[in-house]
């Protein structure tokens, strides 16, 4: 065999080599690796991709997971199915709010209904250590995040969005809601509840004092 020869033979060798590599790890990582998987509160909440069955299985051992939140694709689809099924064995709650337009729908819920649903699933320590996650992992899960940061923690839509865009970075979409759609949400589902909130709160701290008797300290400051 002459040397040319050989050396092709090498070359073609090693060039499928390459490619099988490449579509093992293109088509195979999903199965073996948690996809766009992240931690929003230590030992609470974590968030990220509709996950393959190991990732999943590994995720809910290692984070003690209570509760799965979907927030893509519906109730009948195979993919829902098959994770609500996985759950199932698990023993873990599955919940599933996704997050799309329900304007055909019998009784529809506006977009801004179901952020505030899904951020309620969040917030309730009942569903912890919750994994929450979309599709791809970064559009919707991210809407939730702001949703849940600014309706639940206290943080302003800058602060929340930032969080985000450091991490994942702030998605743009053709179709449907993303990040942007928070402006309005934070408007209209958050600010106007901050203020009858920091009212009450001031009533309850002074509801006590308006019953104390002065001290001699407090009339000499009168």
């Amino acid at each position: 065999m002459s040397t040319r020869r050989i050396w092709l033979r090498s070359a073609s060798a090693i060039g499928l080599s390459v490619l099988a590599g490449h579509q093992l790890w293109r088509h195979g990582h999903d199965y073996v690796f948690a996809e766009q998987f992240a931690e929003v509160v230590p030992g609470r909440i974590y968030r990220g991709a509709w996950q393959k069955e190991w990732p999943m299985r590994r995720i809910a051992r290692d984070c003690r997971i209570k509760t799965i939140l979907a927030l893509a694709h519906p109730y009948d689809s195979a993919i829902a199915v098959k994770e609500r099924a996985l759950a199932k064995e698990l023993g873990i709650r599955w919940v599933h709010v996704p997050i799309i337009d329900q304007r055909d729908a019998e009784n529809p819920k506006t977009i801004f209904d179901l952020l505030d649903e899904a951020a309620g699933v969040l917030n309730d320590s009942a569903n912890h250590p919750i994994f929450f996650h979309c599709h791809h992992g970064l559009n919707r899960v991210s809407m939730v995040q702001i949703a849940y940061r600014t309706k639940y923690c206290g943080w302003s839509l800058d602060r929340a969005s930032d969080e985000v865009a450091s991490s994942f970075g702030l998605i743009k979409v053709n179709h449907g809601p993303d990040y942007r759609t928070m402006v309005q949400y934070y408007a209209q589902n958050v600010l106007p509840y901050r203020e009858p909130e920091k009212a009450v709160a001031a009533a309850t701290e002074a509801a006590p004092r308006a019953g104390t008797a002065p001290t001699p300290a407090d009339s000499v400051r009168r």
